[in-house]
């Protein structure tokens, strides 16, 4: 299992207004990257950018932005 930690993420603007930051601070602990980001994205539904640290196979520590809602149109429109 592999340690996710959930920084902040980017809040969809309204027109005419800049970008907003949200402190997210959440640890999820998962077997995959996918699956990961599918649980996450559930409880914030408001944000399109998800930054996320978490350290892969080899040992070397990721630190990278997420785009969200990840998976199939079909199955995420329900």
């Amino acid at each position: 299992m592999t340690k996710f930690n959930w920084v902040e993420g980017v809040i969809k603007p309204a027109k005419d207004v800049t970008e907003a930051y949200k402190e997210i601070n959440e640890e999820t602990e998962d077997r995959s990257f996918k699956k990961a980001v599918k649980s996450i994205q559930n409880k914030h539904k408001e944000c399109h950018w998800l930054r996320v640290q978490y350290e892969n196979r080899p040992g070397n520590m990721i630190d990278r932005w997420v785009r969200i809602p990840m998976g199939r149109k079909k199955h995420l429109d329900r």
